[in-house]
């Protein structure tokens, strides 16, 4: 007896509530479905189903081994697609939302090896600061940077830590002083990124605690990028991603300022639709993302945190 053909005819039979609509469902003779089901019961010793002239109704013990049936069945079928998906060859419309600035900076070698290696998909990269609605507007997965994500129905893949730097031009540092402490900051003026996790919410590590400095000033963007001019016309301090400050800070343009206090690092995260986790094309770029954007941001080491204050 083929044990796993069985548990599906048997299954077929109470799910369609008798011999003859279970063998037009399966492709099976009803006499192929009804040894089966004997074969079932003799191997068990017990009776599985209670027929009547009307309708065929599983017993207690029936009752109990369908339940087995359908759960193992169904784990069985999910290992069997989970293999064909690893199989496949990603292709198709890849569809991805990232931050505007991390996107420019970041996402160009990633690009550049899926279309190297993945000839069939069609890349469609859509840079945008605002969180867009993944299913509602078409998305496989977005890219968003935060130090926490909140609930929602969306599975999330965290890909790396994001480290951030406080910094601020030498005109402004000369013209207003050097915090020495965060608190300081509350007299200072500072610029605002509105998609931060908490925007005027600068938390620091000190010790092996994290304290949080309410922080104001007359600049705010929704963008990094956008923050840049101000910041480098020593109009304010900032608290922005090292992906962003990289060559100004290295010019001297930038000075990091609290070193002694680091800031907290934010969370590079992917989510997607809890019905895409098994996507060729999905598995694809969280691979290669998560190789490219970990090199970019945590194997290769920022400059040295430890400007003069």
């Amino acid at each position: 007896m083929d044990r796993f053909s069985a548990m599906r005819t048997f299954r077929g039979v109470v799910e369609a509530g008798g011999f003859s609509a279970a063998a037009r469902r399966l492709g099976l003779s009803k006499a192929a479905v009804s040894k089966q089901v004997a074969e079932l019961e003799a191997h068990f010793g017990t009776a599985l189903l209670h027929r009547t002239t009307r309708r065929l109704n599983a017993t207690e013990a029936g009752r109990r081994y369908y339940e087995h049936c359908v759960r193992l069945l169904d784990e069985l079928n999910e290992v069997e697609a989970e293999l064909r998906h690893a199989q496949a060859e990603p292709s198709g419309r890849l569809r991805i939302s990232a931050p505007v600035n991390f996107g420019n900076r970041l996402l160009g070698p990633v690009v550049c090896e899926l279309s190297r290696r993945f000839p069939k998909l069609e890349l469609q990269f859509d840079l945008s600061d605002r969180f867009v609605d993944l299913i509602e507007e078409g998305f496989d997965a977005a890219l968003r940077i935060r130090t926490n994500l909140p609930d929602s129905s969306l599975m999330a893949r965290r890909l790396c830590s994001i480290a951030r730097s406080v910094c601020a031009a030498p005109a402004y540092l000369k013209r207003k002083g050097v915090p020495a402490t965060p608190e300081e900051l509350k007299d200072h003026d500072c610029l605002i990124y509105t998609l931060s996790t908490a925007p005027r919410d600068w938390r620091f590590k000190v010790g092996n605690k994290l304290a949080t400095v309410r922080v104001n000033g007359p600049i705010q963007s929704n963008n990094g990028q956008f923050l840049m001019a101000p910041l480098l016309a020593g109009q304010g301090i900032a608290c922005l991603p090292d992906f962003t400050l990289g060559e100004p800070l290295a010019r001297g343009k930038l000075r990091r300022i609290l070193t002694d206090y680091p800031v907290e690092d934010h969370d590079l995260y992917v989510v997607f639709p809890a019905n895409r986790h098994q996507s060729p094309k999905l598995r694809a770029f969280l691979d290669v993302a998560a190789r490219h954007l970990r090199g970019a941001l945590e194997g290769d080491a920022s400059p040295e945190r430890k400007d003069s204050r």
